[in-house]
């Protein structure tokens, strides 16, 4: 409870305590029953095919279903899009059609695709970027390139209350500007004639205030407001 209050984490509220989230905290969330965002409409895919289905929906069946290097059957080929998917994704691939149109259409979309490039995990640049984005050692298993170990994936931060609780280094932070802000919140106390614990202490200059408080000066001659200051770091 004291790292969280010191990473300013509690909210202090009339009758209870609670907890602080920022929008940062949670830059991904799990995909539900409802596909919201795979709605086809005018800023979507471009349409080269009359029954094309929206690369989005496919991608999300696909990602699902199958692991890298499985084999992705579909036998309606139509524009190619279960092809092109399967393709920027790892999975081999057989696609049926009985238009030559579509097949046509299929071959040259996916001949002239452009993907991102993916690092492979079994590989030793793969180890490397892993150990990277991991902060960890990197690995010293030998490495055969095979695809079904999968791509090294981006990480996105997954901030929860036991993270921030058992994060050492903020007593460390909390130390450091203590010892800089204590004094400060004592001269603004004794400025406006108030007892404000760290907590208490408004964010914003309030208009009543003297301007021995709007503009005080601590040692160095610099002059600050201290109730923008945050007594607690984040």
């Amino acid at each position: 409870m004291d790292r969280l209050a010191k990473a300013n984490r509690i909210h202090v509220a009339e009758n209870s305590i609670r907890y602080v989230r920022f929008h940062a905290d949670f830059d991904a969330g799990v995909h539900g029953n409802v596909w919201t965002d795979t709605g086809s409409g005018n800023f979507t895919d471009e349409k080269i095919y009359v029954v094309q289905t929206n690369t989005k929906v496919v991608e999300r069946c696909l990602l699902m279903a199958s692991d890298p290097s499985d084999l992705v059957l579909d036998p309606t080929c139509g524009s190619g899009t279960t092809a092109y998917v399967a393709e920027q994704w790892g999975r081999r691939w057989i696609t049926i059609d009985t238009s030559r149109v579509a097949l046509a259409l299929a071959r040259t979309r996916i001949m002239g695709a452009r993907y991102p490039y993916y690092l492979l995990a079994d590989s030793r640049e793969g180890q490397l970027k892993e150990a990277e984005v991991t902060r960890t050692a990197p690995s010293s298993q030998p490495t055969y390139g095979s695809i079904r170990h999968g791509f090294v994936y981006e990480r996105v931060p997954h901030i929860m209350l036991e993270s921030i609780a058992n994060n050492a280094e903020i007593d460390v932070v909390w130390e450091k500007w203590q010892t800089k802000l204590e004094p400060l919140r004592e001269s603004l106390n004794a400025a406006v004639k108030k007892a404000w614990r760290e907590w208490e202490v408004p964010h914003y200059v309030e208009s009543e205030w003297l301007e021995q408080a709007k503009n005080f000066t601590p040692s160095g001659g610099k002059h600050a407001s201290i109730a923008r200051m945050r007594l607690t770091p984040r």
